[in-house]
């Protein structure tokens, strides 16, 4: 009898402890979605580029992070994560469907309405909410020192000459890719090979192995790689740099195309505007440090800050001028949820059909490995349908996760309601515990 009572003492004791931890982690889960503006920020603040690091908007936005850390403009960090790829939809992807709580953040130029006008990506300016514009900056065109290419006109007459030749190496339906479609059309016939090569670092890469015929980089972006043998034919701005007096613009050489092209800062839609007006005058007094103007200088980028209806109507001309021109070819991304459809049901034909051969072959030898075929399979497939639950965004990582540990576990114990509870708690448990240790340890955004 005393045997008895001990393990239900032990028992219960142990179910109040894993009690205790659930209702710790859904604390903290609601509290983590209900910070506002007034209490903002509590953690460090992640802003995405969606450029590898070393390009223009890479260098741009840690120069802001340097200014807000070392002058304490916020109490908290800012941190900054790369997600390149997909023309910069994956990053973009990644902030609008994080949480609206203001502690993912996107930088991201012009790029972002040009991909919304060329039906590259859904997400457009109406799917965010628009923070600041900051930094202003001018593009340049560029060759190889040793290409047969000296001058614009050269290049423009090669084109013309032997369309869909010449490389052009940029970043598809990007501002540069809009520029080198404009300067095509100051010039009929002239028609370049477009090619996907990445941020600044790629393309200087490339048109130095020899791989690109030209090139096209912000103009801090040449000041950091000009002395890796490239030779600026053409600046895309009305008057020529100051600093750098000998690059004519295209006007001048008879071919008008206008590049500039600002940094914008995002929010997930949604997010509250407290916070968007914080970290808007956050960025204000960053574009005033000693440190910003110094290397904003130094790159030769305009430190101009924009808000408000100043930067909203801009915003609207914008999408004005790149919805009235269209690339004369487009790419089109997979897609990934259908391709995920196709090979799991390409999975479970291969899967039936191999065990329908085999009971026709080997009867006894299936009947004998059915128990653990099933369970394997079963439990495949689910892992696959929680993928999909949350790559769909159908279900967030939380409730996904209850979903899937609750299904898995009753599945592999065969429902035995003995287990029942044990299955629920260590769901909760893993749900509710993994979301905090994610997101508030690690800082990780999950779905």
């Amino acid at each position: 009898m005393a045997i008895s009572m001990t393990t239900v003492q032990t028992n219960a004791i142990k179910h109040a402890c894993i009690a205790g931890l659930i209702l710790l982690s859904v604390f903290q889960y609601f509290k983590a979605g209900s910070y506002s503006g007034d209490d903002y920020p509590r953690k460090p603040i992640r802003v995405v580029v969606p450029f590898q690091p070393g390009g223009g908007s890479d260098t741009f936005v840690r120069i802001v992070q340097k200014a807000i850390n070392d002058n304490q403009l916020m109490p908290q960090p800012l941190v900054v994560v790369n997600k390149p790829g997909g023309g910069t939809s994956i990053g973009s992807s990644y902030v609008k469907d994080a949480r609206a709580d203001g502690y993912t953040a996107l930088c991201l130029h012009e790029a972002l309405m040009v991909a919304k006008s060329t039906g590259q990506s859904p997400n457009g300016p109406d799917d965010y909410e628009a923070v600041a514009a900051t930094g202003e900056y001018g593009v340049v065109i560029l060759v190889s020192e040793k290409s047969p290419y000296q001058s614009l006109g050269a290049l423009m007459a090669a084109a013309k000459e032997q369309p869909e030749t010449l490389k052009f190496g940029l970043n598809l339906n990007t501002p540069s890719h809009f520029c080198a479609i404009m300067l095509e059309n100051t010039l009929p016939g002239a028609r370049f090979r477009f090619v996907a090569t990445g941020g600044g670092a790629h393309r200087l890469a490339g048109v130095m192995g020899g791989h690109l015929d030209v090139i096209i980089l912000s103009v801090g972006e040449y000041i950091r790689f000009q002395q890796n043998g490239l030779k600026a034919i053409a600046y895309l701005d009305e008057e020529r740099i100051v600093s750098i007096p000998d690059i004519p613009t295209g006007i001048e050489l008879g071919f008008p195309v206008f590049g500039g092209n600002l940094h914008y800062w995002w929010f997930p839609k949604g997010t509250d505007q407290k916070i968007v007006d914080y970290f808007a005058g956050v960025l204000a007094r960053v574009m005033e440090t000693d440190y910003v103007l110094q290397k904003t200088k130094d790159l030769e980028i305009l430190p101009r800050i924009i808000v408000g209806d100043e930067m909203n109507t801009r915003i609207k001309q914008r999408m004005e001028i790149f919805d009235s021109i269209k690339p004369k070819n487009r790419v089109e991304l997979p897609d990934f949820t259908l391709w995920t459809l196709v090979s799991v049901g390409l999975f479970s034909l291969i899967v039936f059909g191999k065990r329908w051969l085999n009971s026709r072959v080997e009867p006894q030898k299936t009947d004998t490995l059915r128990l653990r075929h099933d369970l394997a399979f079963g439990t495949i497939l689910m892992t696959i349908v929680y993928v999909l639950l949350m790559g769909l965004r159908i279900l967030p990582f939380v409730w996904a996760t209850i979903v899937f540990i609750m299904a898995s576990g009753l599945f592999l114990t065969h429902s035995d309601k003995r287990k029942f509870v044990y299955v629920l708690e260590i769901a909760l448990v893993m749900s509710f515990g993994l979301h905090f240790v994610f997101t508030q340890l690690f800082t990780i955004d999950l779905p």
